[in-house]
């Protein structure tokens, strides 16, 4: 597949570029390289159980940018789950917290595409809220 650290990367990273986004931190033209890291195939499962694909997500992230200015974004515990020639499965724990100290914490799992001569996409994720 791919080297461990660009995996974990790409998960820090992108979640960076989300905080960014909310923060107003990214520029509006950061947008389009925001949603290139996720396949056209994209399928997302919320916290609520909602299926979002990759132009409900793109629809979503729009009118967001500078909509939580004091978002803070956190992710640890990354772990592999599988390995396999054109991708991997992650699991990580997410902390966002805002200006109000209101935190939410996330266990999510995703599916990275590693497709030839490509970068890494994310193809699939799934979110469950961590209960208080």
């Amino acid at each position: 597949m791919t080297d461990t650290n660009k995996l974990f990367e790409e998960i820090i990273e992108t979640c960076a570029a989300i905080e960014a986004w909310f923060t107003a931190e990214a520029q509006p033209s950061d947008l389009a390289l925001l949603l290139d890291r996720f396949s056209p195939e994209f399928r997302m499962i919320t916290m609520q159980g909602g299926v979002l694909d990759k132009q409900a997500v793109t629809d979503f992230f729009g009118p967001l940018r500078g909509k939580s200015p004091k978002l803070r974004i956190v992710v640890d515990e990354i772990e592999i789950v599988r390995q396999w020639t054109e991708g991997a499965c992650l699991t990580y724990r997410e902390t966002q917290s805002d200006a109000d100290r209101i935190q939410s914490v996330r266990r999510s799992t995703v599916v990275l595409e590693a497709l030839p001569d490509q970068p890494l996409r994310w193809r699939h994720l799934q979110e469950t809220q961590v209960s208080a």
